[in-house]
């Protein structure tokens, strides 16, 4: 059964898929030349649509500067310095579309969610940790996607996701979640990216999908 995705920030269009089948945790020549092309392939994304996803995280109040930009921001500086992140198949296939179209996208293991996956503003005093330092992240006003047994449990964000919720090589499915401003990016555009971002994922992070 697929997840029930629940939208509660207006401000936000969502496109969420799963990806069952995740099994191929080491890069091939084939999509290392991809990945190249990927990031040397001409940026579509407009100052107007960054400036749209920033606006977007501000409909609750939340202040998207310095450390708290959204992730698509710093992929793009390390892109620009070349230091371009490589993690795995699945999390640099998101990457390379998150920084080429200029919008935040989270990847979570689907077993961290039961099956509703809420998208809703952190409440005071909520947070979670990021990485394996240990740092955490305020979450009070920042769109967060929940899930846990009741839908509950902020796991990811436009930002940094958790490491609850972050996918490791045990990892077998995968939940997807695509935000952009809902009065900058339209709903065909989003689905489009979403459908890219799965047939690339299935092609090289599944062992034996084509």
């Amino acid at each position: 059964m697929a997840i029930q995705v629940i939208n509660q920030v207006d401000a936000v269009r969502v496109a969420v898929f799963e990806v069952e089948g995740l099994s191929v945790w080491s890069p091939t020549e084939e999509f290392d030349a991809w990945i190249a092309q990927q990031l040397t392939s001409p940026q579509s994304a407009q100052e107007s649509l960054r400036e749209g996803v920033r606006s977007m995280l501000r409909v609750g109040g939340y202040k998207p500067s310095g450390r708290n930009k959204p992730a698509q921001e710093y992929l793009a500086r390390c892109l620009e310095e070349g230091k371009f992140p490589r993690i795995n198949p699945a999390v640099d296939c998101l990457n390379a579309l998150s920084v080429r179209v200029g919008i935040p996208i989270s990847m979570l293991d689907r077993d961290a969610f039961s099956q509703r996956l809420v998208i809703r503003l952190g409440n005071p005093a909520e947070s979670y940790v990021f990485n394996a330092s240990g740092q955490s992240l305020e979450l009070e006003n920042l769109v967060v996607v929940c899930g846990g047994e009741n839908g509950e449990k902020p796991l990811g964000s436009p930002v940094k996701d958790s490491m609850a919720g972050k996918i490791h090589e045990t990892v077998s499915r995968i939940v997807c979640i695509l935000y952009a401003p809902r009065d900058g990016v339209t709903e065909d555009t989003l689905q489009g990216w979403a459908q890219e971002l799965r047939a690339n994922i299935e092609r090289f992070a599944v062992s034996g999908a084509k």
